[in-house]
């Protein structure tokens, strides 16, 4: 069977319609993702719009009610707006402007032991030199060892420009050991507590006034009750301050004094020492004997039970 042949017309007619057919397809194409863009760029500017429509309302909000509040802040005629105001509203002040950045505050503390020839005198000696370079003794301990030699332990607060001398004080004594001092940079922690207290200083003379115009009594103790824990929260700022101070006034010293041993003693505990070891050695050997006879006694016993046996039996057979 024989295919029959196309001419050139039917060919031509052949390939113009399908050519028609791919172009009405990509046109179809074409026209969907054009529209696709277009609704995808519609949506993105939507956004847009309406992300500016909502920040611009945002401010706007936020505008009125900043506004709203100083308007509420300024009326003593509620109070709890005027005590957010109070809190909030005056900024503490700057710690580089209570205290200048060059005066530092450096708390000293030191230890030293000192061997000496007569403690209690040099601690007396010690004490009333401290007193008199405006200094103070915080504490004093003197003990006698079982050996007889004497020692003695101060705790002295020295002016922080007179640590080194009380050490150069303490090497006339006697033979000075370890000495260790510690210096500790507290000026932040000073300039700290120096800007809360005068904020809150701040914060207190506005509540007085708030106080001073208030005019219900729900106000007055809402007034009062901020005013009291303001006083309270100042109160311990402030002893925090002078504690403070005062460790950087004046300097802490922990003394250790210490007798000298004699040469001439007889160590390590002398004629009394040695009596005492010998004793304790006699002690210890008794105890031991007696217990070894304690040990022993039950088979003795034992033994010569068996003994009274074996001559009974000895003698019932020569019988």
């Amino acid at each position: 069977m024989t295919t029959p042949e196309l001419d050139e017309r039917r060919i031509d007619a052949m390939r113009t319609s399908i050519m028609h057919t791919v172009n009405v397809d990509v046109a179809r194409r074409g026209r969907r993702t054009r529209r696709g863009l277009q609704v995808l760029a519609a949506a993105c500017f939507v956004v847009v719009i309406g992300g500016v429509g909502f920040s611009q309302l945002g401010i706007t909000d936020g505008g009125s009610d900043s506004a709203a509040r100083n308007v509420d802040t300024a009326s003593s005629a509620d109070s709890d707006s005027a005590l957010r105001e109070d809190s909030g509203g005056k900024s503490a002040p700057n710690a580089s402007e209570v205290a200048p950045q060059d005066d530092r505050e450096v708390i000293t503390t030191g230890s030293v032991d000192v061997t000496v020839d007569d403690p209690r005198d040099v601690a007396e000696r010690f004490s009333s030199w401290v007193e008199a370079a405006s200094g103070r003794v915080d504490g004093r301990t003197e003990s006698k060892n079982d050996e007889g030699r004497a020692s003695a332990s101060l705790t002295v607060r020295v002016p922080s420009d007179q640590m080194s001398k009380a050490l150069a004080e303490l090497a006339t004594y006697g033979d000075v050991g370890t000495v260790d001092v510690q210096n500790e940079d507290v000026t932040a922690q000073g300039q700290d507590l120096d800007a809360r207290i005068k904020a809150l200083e701040i914060s207190i003379d506005r509540l007085e006034k708030i106080l001073a115009d208030a005019g219900s009594s729900a106000e007055v103790v809402r007034a009062e009750n901020a005013l009291t824990q303001r006083q309270e929260q100042l109160e311990s700022l402030q002893a925090q301050r002078k504690a403070l101070t005062d460790q950087v006034t004046l300097s802490t010293l922990h003394v250790e004094l210490i007798q000298e041993g004699s040469a001439s003693s007889v160590s390590p505990g002398g004629f009394k020492g040695g009596l005492t070891k010998g004793w304790d050695a006699l002690v210890d050997t008794v105890n031991g004997i007696v217990s070894l006879a304690g040990v022993l006694l039950p088979w003795l016993a034992v033994a010569f039970v068996v003994w009274i046996l074996w001559r009974v039996a000895r003698r019932v057979s020569r019988a």
